[in-house]
């Protein structure tokens, strides 16, 4: 996996919230995820060119600040397994949903 997604942990994001902390007058911005698992080779593979994963491993709440991006996971199954979308960045895909 450290070729084709430089070494990020890939994860589903599953909620957002915010925790607040009354007495101390503090908040944290929190995400829960499922950090997900390579199928198959870590390196990009098949025709297209695409890394597999899924099947989550493990739940976590993560600081959002500890998020370094997003990543388009296409559902292929129902088993869980995702196919990592490097095809496309995040101006392209606005480009085309926006209409710009």
């Amino acid at each position: 996996m450290q070729e084709a997604i430089d070494g990020r942990v890939p994860a589903r994001l599953n909620a957002l919230f915010k925790l607040r902390d009354l007495h101390a007058n503090t908040s944290y911005r929190l995400a829960h995820v499922s950090l997900l698992s390579i199928i198959g080779s870590p390196t990009l593979d098949g025709l297209e060119g695409i890394v597999r994963v899924g099947l989550p491993m493990w739940r976590h709440v993560v600081a959002v600040a500890n998020i370094e991006g997003m990543a388009h996971l296409v559902l292929v199954n129902l088993e869980e397994l995702y196919l990592v979308n490097n095809w496309i960045d995040v101006h392209t895909w606005n480009d085309i949903h926006d209409g710009n």
